[in-house]
């Protein structure tokens, strides 16, 4: 896995816009570091932003200042897909045929197409195809992504949210990700 501040694929970058409050209490556009790209065999991923506990703690700017940070869980150059307790952010790019690995996160995620085509597929066989706008609400299910395309790269936006774990089918839920 490498990393980069350029989107890949030939995708343009997505701009974080961090909204925020100045010292007299005017809404101000806090300064923001570049998208750190992690390319992976399928894409790549981008933690947009990231809370280290739900409800957020917002006071004098406590998140901004840890995900601006070099260090801690809910740095921007951190790529854990669930922050427990927390909220994560993500872009995921695809490129063109890259499919992912079939997986699951002790989370309920909720994922939206934003350019391409998308497929989700279930380890039970499901699948549909996400156009830009459509959307997965994923809840602790064995999914993978892929591009279906053979030319074009495509994106989604998800944020992910911890659940509590609980069972399926007699085992509890666990994070699991298969070898590609």
């Amino acid at each position: 896995m490498s990393t980069d501040n350029k989107a890949p694929f030939g995708l343009r970058p997505c701009k974080r816009y961090i909204a925020t409050h100045d010292s007299e209490g005017k809404s101000v556009y806090a300064n923001s570091p570049e998208q750190v790209y992690r390319v992976r065999d399928a894409g790549a991923m981008s933690r947009s932003y990231a809370v280290g506990s739900i409800p957020a703690d917002l006071e004098n700017d406590a998140d901004v200042k840890a995900y601006r940070g070099e260090e801690g869980r809910t740095s921007y150059l951190k790529n854990d897909i669930v922050i427990t307790p927390g909220a994560n952010l993500v872009v995921v790019d695809l490129k063109p045929g890259g499919v992912s690995a079939m997986h699951r996160t002790v989370s309920i995620d909720f994922s939206i197409c934003v350019i391409g085509e998308i497929d989700h597929e279930l380890d039970g066989g499901e699948k549909v195809r996400l156009q830009p706008g459509d959307h997965i609400v994923q809840r602790g299910t064995m999914h993978r992504w892929s591009n279906p395309s053979a030319t074009e790269p495509a994106r989604f936006v998800a944020c992910t949210l911890p659940c509590v774990p609980f069972q399926i089918a007699g085992e509890r839920l666990a994070e699991f990700h298969a070898k590609l």
